[in-house]
């Protein structure tokens, strides 16, 4: 039982980190709509094509790189991988109860759902919680200070998270009552959050942060895949 305590321990670490390890980083003060588009190109002319879909991902592997975000993408390929894997030891259980087995077919299925998930990740890596306040804020009047407020409660609750699974680790705790915790804690900081804004919910007024440098480089990826998209539906 101890065993499956520290799996389920480290897979909860893991997936914290790949959602909030840098925080209000370089990556986000890009556009999200422009992560969107990039996101609409893969699925309509990548998810029925593998080939397409390895070259629409291969930018947003250089991006992680080209921003130094090395550890977030190796997160990020570890939690990606996992529907991959369920998805391709399913089709083999498949296989073998019909007596044949195709190797090719199970790789193919676990590059498409681990490729789809590093694009899916991509758009959460990128969310920029002041452009989203602002369209919040075109909404409703009061509505464009949650979606810095999520970001600031996720990026504590990551932090703290993870010294709460290190100390009940120490002790011995059950993984069940340090998730229980780890819930409450993040509530407890919604609830902080919340009533300290809310003397400025009337004075508040979002400020939109971009960066040149973010914003060039999700337009060199859209141009990228404009072009890739010509060149293959050209060729095929």
């Amino acid at each position: 039982m101890r065993r499956y305590a520290k799996a389920l321990t480290a897979m909860v670490i893991v997936i914290l980190r790949s959602l909030f390890l840098y925080g209000f980083s370089l990556l986000r003060k890009g556009s999200v709509l422009l992560s969107f588009t990039h996101i609409a190109i893969t699925y309509i002319f990548g998810l029925n094509d593998i080939r397409f879909l390895v070259l629409y991902t291969l930018p947003i592997l250089i991006t992680y790189y080209i921003f130094e975000m090395r550890k977030l993408l190796l997160y990020t390929l570890t939690i990606s991988s996992i529907p991959g894997l369920w998805m391709a030891l399913t089709q083999l259980l498949l296989d073998l109860a019909k007596g044949y087995i195709n190797p090719f077919r199970c790789i193919a299925i676990y590059a498409r759902a681990t490729l789809v998930t590093v694009n899916t990740m991509y758009i959460l890596h990128t969310f920029n919680p002041t452009e989203v306040s602002i369209l919040f804020n075109k909404v409703n009047k009061f509505a464009g200070v949650y979606p810095q407020l999520f970001f600031r409660v996720a990026s504590f609750l990551v932090k703290e998270g993870i010294e709460i699974i290190y100390t009940h680790a120490l002790k011995k705790e059950s993984i069940w009552k340090t998730l229980a915790i780890i819930i409450l804690r993040g509530e407890e900081l919604a609830k902080g959050f919340s009533e300290g804004l809310i003397p400025k919910y009337r004075k508040y007024r979002p400020i939109v942060i971009y960066s040149l440098r973010t914003i060039a480089i999700q337009f060199a990826v859209i141009a990228y895949d404009i072009v890739i998209t010509f060149v293959l539906t050209s060729i095929l």
